[in-house]
């Protein structure tokens, strides 16, 4: 069985599914018999879900969104330039 700390450091993974099969096992087990850990993996599992569905809720202004896209944009030509001076170079 694996203890508290362990069982703390895998939730993460845990939750993101990262874990092996023998682990997972071993996590689950440890959450059936610790209420403490089981505490700290369902505060983890909640915050995950209204992180997520508040980030489909909400959305960026459209003029930060066309900065960033400008921005973007601006990044890829500046790339291109930089591959095509590098073939011509070579």
């Amino acid at each position: 069985m694996i203890t508290c700390g362990a069982c703390v450091r895998a939730l993460q993974p845990y939750i993101d599914r990262e874990l092996s099969d023998e682990d997972i096992v071993q996590v689950q087990i440890h959450l059936e018999d610790c209420a403490g850990c089981l505490h700290m993996f369902r505060f983890e599992e909640s915050l995950r879900r209204l992180v997520r569905v508040r980030g489909q809720e909400l959305r960026a202004p459209d003029a930060f969104r066309a900065r960033i896209t400008a921005c973007l944009e601006a990044e890829r030509i500046k790339l291109e330039r930089r591959v095509v001076r590098s073939q011509r170079l070579s």
